[in-house]
């Protein structure tokens, strides 16, 4: 098991260097067209789909591409970093002490209870025990009685209260059960919406890629000019023309074998044969997905270069297209059928990008994706509550949006986030909204009033804060919260 809030694996993502020339360089067919679908959203296996060029081939175009200083490695981004410490002179503790207060103060939200104990998850609890007592002398206050800590005794503070309150959930079995169990939702929840939102990208840049020409119409124009051309034989060497001999003015030119032209006439006139022979049945998924050969000629000029390329896409949209998307069908296919419904309807939503006109796979992709949803959204309900039983408010208000979001008619949901971002100090206006939409869902609630009018009251809103308590005092008069409330605002 990992820890939460990991990342998906680290992945490598070609990106084309700024202000680099492809033209000052002499470079192959292939490792042109690779070039060209480099974006730095797609990755090597992305662009194989696109190219129909296996991953080992786009890799290797990649590196040469690199060794040229044309295209550079990248890595997804990381989270943001803590702002830098701004050392406090009128303070009794080190530079040191205070860069790692100010770290641990701004990342306590995003680790979880081992990280933030500093032991592995499977430590047993003598470990966890004497990790916790060396942070208390670390960050409790009263290890520094007596000295000014300025700014710094407010962070530390929360610090301790965070890492006691990581004790209590692990250091005792039972709770340690329940939390570890939470832990592992968290992180199965937090790959998947990672998943689902790094395909979704990569998916609408390989749209892209496949669509700079529109693929019906290619393939229209493939049809269409295979029907009108006579069957193909290789062309014969031109004879020798003499005075006594002229050419006829009214032949063709005819292309000289051996030549980049002559090659990408016999894929070409190949390509469109074997299109016509293939019209109206769908390629096997067992059929593995033909690489193109790396020309042997290389490109020194602009107009071979763009020729080759725009050959070389064509094969990609009539040979590999549908094939590659079938490959991910397959793989949805046996993940839907092992329950992991994330992959699924991930494999699905890259199929899709490279056979967009398949409304059975649309379809398909809609029934994943609604089971998906209603996953998560199961999970995020079960997050929330245990995060609010075990006082985590901030990473509640989160778990509590995600479901308002998801379910827009469920009126408890936005409640129970303005609830906690309340009670974790967080964004006042948001909690208002949350609040506001909780009570369009279900206007005579008086659970959301008083909230509403004690998120007014922290906001120094009293005008607001006492227009709420009437509305809350007309369905509960004797309530006595109403009656609190009212006293706090001196009326």
């Amino acid at each position: 098991m990992g820890e939460a809030g990991q990342s998906l694996p680290e992945e490598q993502i070609p990106r084309l260097v700024d202000d680099a020339d492809v033209r000052a360089h002499e470079i192959s067919g292939q490792e042109a067209f690779v070039h060209s679908c480099i974006d730095g959203v797609l990755n090597v296996e992305d662009i194989a789909d696109v190219t129909v060029l296996s991953p080992e081939e786009v890799r290797k175009s990649i590196e040469r591409l690199i060794s040229l200083e044309l295209v550079e490695w990248i890595t997804p981004k990381a989270s943001s970093a803590p702002p830098e410490t701004e050392v406090v002179q009128d303070v009794e503790i080190g530079e040191e002490l205070q860069k790692r207060i100010h770290e641990v103060f701004h990342r306590a939200d995003k680790l979880n209870h081992y990280q933030l104990l500093g032991v592995p998850i499977d430590a047993d609890r003598a470990e966890i025990r004497k990790a916790y007592f060396a942070l208390s002398k670390t960050f409790h206050p009263d290890a520094y009685f007596g000295k000014r800590l300025g700014p710094y005794k407010a962070q530390m503070e929360v610090i301790f209260r965070r890492v006691t309150d990581a004790y209590e959930a692990v250091g005792r079995p039972k709770k340690r059960e329940a939390y570890d169990r939470y832990l592992r939702q968290s992180i199965a929840v937090s790959t998947a919406e990672q998943t689902i939102d790094r395909v979704e990208e990569r998916a609408q840049a390989m749209a892209k890629a496949l669509t700079k020409t529109p693929v019906v119409e290619r393939h229209a124009q493939a049809v269409e000019e295979a029907q009108a051309a006579p069957k193909w034989r290789p062309t014969a060497a031109p004879e020798q023309t003499s005075p006594s001999r002229p050419a006829p003015s009214k032949s063709p030119p005819s292309v000289v074998p051996g030549t980049p032209e002559h090659e990408r006439m016999l894929r070409k006139r190949e390509l469109l044969e074997r299109r016509l022979r293939g019209r109206g049945r769908r390629p096997s998924s067992s059929r593995p997905a033909r690489s193109i050969p790396a020309p042997t000629a290389r490109v020194g000029h602009k107009t071979a270069l763009r020729d080759l390329t725009r050959s070389l896409k064509q094969t990609a949209v009539l040979t590999g297209g549908v094939d590659r998307a079938q490959n991910h069908i397959q793989n949805a296919r046996i993940a839907e059928a092992e329950g992991d419904l994330a992959a699924a309807a991930t494999a699905l939503r890259m199929a899709i990008a490279l056979d967009s006109t398949d409304r059975s796979l649309q379809e398909h992709y809609d029934r994943v994706n609604s089971r998906l949803r209603v996953q998560l959204l199961d999970i995020h309900r079960e997050q929330a509550k245990y995060e609010e039983d075990n006082n985590m408010w901030s990473a509640a208000s989160i778990s509590w949006a995600k479901v308002a979001d998801a379910a827009p008619e469920d009126p408890v949901a936005p409640r129970r986030a303005a609830k906690a971002l309340l009670a974790a100090g967080g964004d006042l206006r948001k909690s208002r909204d949350y609040a506001l939409r909780s009570l369009e869902l279900k206007p005579d609630s008086l659970e959301t009033r008083l909230l509403l009018a004690r998120i007014y009251i922290e906001a120094g809103m009293d005008a607001s804060a006492a227009k709420e308590l009437d509305e809350a005092a007309k369905l509960d008069p004797r309530h006595e919260m109403v009656k609190n409330l009212r006293k706090q605002l001196g009326g």
